[in-house]
C-alpha cells in the first residue's frame, strides 16, 4: 500500500492551505485551481487523463474526481432497453454496447443499472411489470438509435455509474448536485440524480452525461432531440436469462473489448476542458483507513464544492465557445506509459541480476545523455534528467488553464520516472560485480526503488492479465460484479467460473461477487434476471 501512503501524504499536504475550515464559511478569494496542487497530485491527474473512456483503468481508479466535455459525432449507434415499445419521455440511459441494453430489455434488471433502472427500479419514464406473475411476464423492448447531429455531453470519470458508498458517486452528489444524503428514488437516488444532472446539462446547453459502470452509458436528457430510432424489438421474457445472469460471460466479453478504447471515434474527449478536484487545495482524504488510495469528497466544505462547481460552469461556457483545438493529453500519457510501463515492471519483478537492470537502463536513458561534453561532467546527469522529463511534452503547447494543470501533472510524473531511473543507474553502475554481498544489496535497493516508483505511478497497465485464451476474458471488478480478490489480482476467466468461491464482494452492500457464468450475488447485491 505504498501508493496509498503516497496519495494520503499528498492529499494531507495540500488539504486546506488556501481554503477555509469546515465551519461553512466562504472560501478565500484566491481559492481556485493551482499548478502547485496539480504537481503534488501528478499521478492522480495523469491517471485520470490516461484512464478516461477506458473500462480497465477507470475500474481500477474508480473514484473519479474529474469532468470533461465530450462530443459524440453524428451517426453513432446507441441502445436502450425498457418495458415499452415507446421511447422514454423523460431522462433515461443509452448504452454503448448492445449487451448492456439487452439485459434491461429481457424482462430483467440488467448487469448494472442505468438512470432509474438499476436493482429494484424501473425505467424513469414508463411503468413496471412488477405485478405480473413470472409466467405472464413478457420480455421488454430493445431500442436502437443513431445520433442525427453532433451531441455534447459532460463526461464524469471513474466508475460514476456504480451505485456504491465507496465514493463512486461523490463527484455527482457532493459536487454537481450539492447533496450529501441519498434521498431515495431508485437505487441510491438514481432517478433523482438523473433528473438533477439533466437540469444542469440544460443550463450548460449539453445533451446529458457520460458515465461508466459495467459498460459505458449516457444519461440522455431528451430522447426526441438528436436521436433517430432505427428499430424497437421485443425480447424474450424473464425466463430467458440475458446479460447479468447466465449470459454474464458474453456480456464480459463485450466489455473487455472496451477495456482500453471505447471504439473508433464514438466519443471524443476535450481534455483542454478538464476540471478536477485534484486541481484544488481541498482535503480528499478517504475516511476509510483501509483505502487511502481512493479519494473522497466527504471532507470538503460546501463553500469549496460550490466554488469548484462555479469554476466548472465557467470552464464549460468558455470551451463551448472556444474554437481552439483541444490538446490530446491522453495521447501524451499513452506514449509515456508505452515507453516505461513494461520495462519498469520487468526490472522490478523479473530481473535476477544487477547487469540485467543496467542493460535495460542503458537502453532507456542513453538517448537523453549528451556525450559531446557540452553539459560538463557535473551537469551531465541533471541535464539528461531534464531532457528525459520534458521529452514527450515538447509536442504540446498548453492553451487553457486546464492544459496548464495537466502539463504540470505530467511533468511531475515524468520527473519522478527520470529521476528514479537515473538514481538506479548510478546505483547499479557503482556496484562491485566481484562482491556477491554488494551485488545482492545493490539489487535489493534497485528493485525497492523501482517498485516504489511503480506504486507511486499506480498505472492500470501494471495490473493487466497475461494474454488470455480465446475462451477467456481478463476479469476485474466492474459494478456490480467482482470480488476483492478480483481487484487485487485480475485474472483470465472463462464461462464456467462463477465468481471466486466465497471471496468477499468488492462493492460491499450494493454489489456482489457475480462474474462469468452468472455467479451468486453477494449479500445485499443486485438480484439477477
Amino acid at each position: 500500500m505504498v501508493a496509498g501512503r503516497f496519495l494520503a501524504a499528498t492529499l494531507a499536504a495540500t488539504g486546506l492551505s488556501h481554503a477555509t475550515s469546515s465551519d461553512g464559511q466562504a472560501v478565500s478569494k484566491d481559492f481556485g485551481p493551482s499548478v502547485q496542487v496539480a504537481k503534488t497530485r501528478g499521478p492522480q491527474i495523469f491517471n485520470a487523463v490516461h484512464d478516461s473512456m477506458r473500462q480497465w483503468g477507470a475500474s481500477l481508479h474508480h473514484n473519479g474526481m474529474s469532468f470533461f466535455l465530450a462530443t459524440v459525432p453524428e451517426g453513432v449507434i446507441f441502445h436502450h432497453g425498457n418495458n415499452d415499445e415507446r421511447s422514454p419521455d423523460d431522462p433515461d440511459w443509452l448504452a454503448y454496447e448492445i449487451e448492456h441494453a439487452e439485459g434491461f430489455a429481457r424482462g430483467g434488471r440488467g448487469p448494472g443499472g442505468g438512470p432509474g433502472k438499476g436493482p429494484g427500479d424501473e425505467s424513469l419514464g414508463h411503468t413496471s411489470r412488477r405485478d405480473e406473475s413470472p409466467a405472464e411476464s413478457k420480455g421488454g423492448w430493445l431500442h436502437t438509435y443513431r445520433t442525427t447531429r453532433t451531441m455534447r455531453y459532460i463526461y464524469i470519470d471513474g466508475m460514476s455509474g456504480g451505485k456504491t458508498t465507496m465514493g463512486t458517486l461523490d463527484s455527482q452528489d457532493h459536487l454537481l448536485r450539492q447533496t450529501r444524503t441519498v434521498r431515495g428514488g431508485g437505487p441510491m437516488d438514481e432517478r433523482q440524480r438523473a433528473i438533477e444532472i439533466c437540469a444542469l446539462c440544460k443550463d450548460w446547453k449539453l445533451d446529458g452525461a457520460v458515465r461508466m459502470e459495467a459498460g459505458f452509458e449516457i444519461i440522455h436528457c431528451d430522447f426526441y432531440d438528436g436521436l433517430e430510432e432505427i428499430q424497437a424489438m421485443q425480447r424474450p421474457g424473464s425466463n430467458s436469462r440475458g446479460p447479468g445472469g447466465g449470459g454474464n460471460f458474453e456480456f464480459l466479453r463485450g466489455l473487455s473489448e472496451r477495456y482500453h478504447d471505447i471504439g473508433s471515434s464514438r466519443t471524443n474527449i476535450d481534455y483542454s476542458s478538464m476540471v478536477s478536484a485534484f486541481f484544488f487545495p481541498i482535503n480528499l482524504t478517504n475516511p476509510d483507513p483501509a483505502r487511502p488510495d481512493l479519494p473522497r469528497l466527504v471532507n470538503t466544505t460546501d463553500a469549496e464544492l460550490e466554488a469548484i462547481r462555479g469554476y466548472l460552469n465557467t470552464t464549460i461556457a468558455a470551451r463551448l465557445n472556444d474554437p481552439v483545438r483541444p490538446v490530446d493529453w491522453q495521447d501524451v500519457t499513452d506514449i509515456i506509459v508505452a515507453r516505461y510501463a513494461d520495462r519498469l515492471q520487468y526490472m522490478a519483478e523479473k530481473t535476477t541480476s544487477v547487469s540485467e537492470i543496467a542493460n535495460e537502463l542503458k537502453f532507456l536513458l542513453t538517448v537523453y545523455i549528451d556525450y559531446s561534453g557540452k553539459d560538463g561532467a557535473s551537469e551531465q546527469v541533471p541535464a539528461a534528467i531534464d531532457r528525459c522529463t520534458n521529452f514527450f511534452l515538447h509536442a504540446v503547447t498548453p492553451a487553457t488553464e486546464s492544459d496548464k494543470m495537466i502539463y504540470a501533472a505530467i511533468q511531475t510524473v515524468t520527473s519522478n520516472i527520470c529521476t528514479t531511473l537515473f538514481n538506479v543507474r548510478e546505483l547499479v553502475d557503482g556496484a562491485n560485480s566481484d562482491d556477491a554481498d554488494d551485488s545482492e544489496a545493490t539489487m535489493a535497493e534497485a528493485v525497492a526503488q523501482l517498485k516504489g516508483l511503480m506504486d507511486d505511478l499506480s498505472w492500470a497497465r501494471f495490473k493487466r492479465c497475461p494474454p488470455c485464451g480465446v475462451d477467456e476474458v481478463c476479469f476485474i471488478p466492474m459494478w456490480p460484479m467482482g470480488t476483492k480478490a478480483d481487484y487485487d489480482s485480475p485474472s483470465c476467466v472463462n464461462s464456467s467460473r462463477s465468481g471466486r468461491g466465497d471471496s468477499e464482494g468488492y462493492w460491499g452492500h450494493f454489489g456482489g461477487p457475480g462474474g462469468p457464468g452468472g455467479g451468486r450475488g453477494g449479500k445485499g447485491g443486485p438480484p439477477r434476471p
